[in-house]
């Protein structure tokens, strides 16, 4: 504080120079004439030039202290909005952990991005959403590559058990005759009938 005012008190008597030179014809006074000025101020108009700087200073501080009560209510505002966002995050951590388990506020916030979105007014799980978009994609398409092999795999392996539909029936037997098949081939048809499959000769 001691620097500031030492800063004005210097600058204070730059502009009291000034304005003398602007009304004495916009000239800078000679070497002599300066010595002149100088004396003139610390003796018989000390108190009139002491006087201006003070209104100066007192001026010039009284912005000082506005502008410095402006920037501690945009602080305080902002840490408002912080406190307000953070206490909205903690309240939605439980719901977007239903479908996105491995989220937690207090990581995603390091990340500017999510951070923007947040203080723009966004929800959680959109931010989150939007963020991670890419991973997201790919745990998705593996999901969906991972289910669809199983369930390939589920209707081979079932296909062998299922009831034809349709009228479509079986394989076809190379033999019309059934007394011309052998013990094999009668189990192999007796099990396809207790599977629902008809057979036709």
């Amino acid at each position: 504080m001691l620097e500031l005012q030492l800063f004005a008190e210097e600058n204070a008597a730059e502009t009291a120079a000034e304005e003398t030179v602007q009304t004495s014809g916009g000239e800078a006074p000679a070497a002599g004439e300066q010595e002149d000025f100088e004396t003139l101020i610390k003796g018989r108009y000390k108190e009139q030039f002491d006087e201006r700087i003070r209104k100066i200073l007192d001026g010039r501080l009284r912005g000082l202290r506005r502008e410095n009560e402006q920037l501690r209510r945009e602080q305080q505002l902002r840490l408002d909005s912080a406190r307000h966002a953070f206490a909205q995050l903690e309240a939605q951590q439980a719901e977007v952990q239903q479908i996105y388990p491995d989220f937690d506020w207090r990581r995603e916030v390091c990340n500017p991005a999510f951070g923007r979105m947040i203080e723009a007014g966004v929800d959680a799980r959109t931010a989150y959403e939007a963020v991670h978009q890419r991973e997201l994609m790919y745990k998705a398409m593996a999901y969906s590559a991972k289910r669809a092999t199983r369930q390939a795999a589920q209707t081979v392996a079932s296909g062998r058990r299922r009831v034809q539909e349709n009228g479509r029936g079986g394989a076809a037997l190379s033999r019309s005759d059934p007394r011309e098949l052998d013990s094999r081939q009668l189990a192999d048809i007796r099990k396809r009938v207790l599977d629902g499959e008809k057979i036709r000769f």
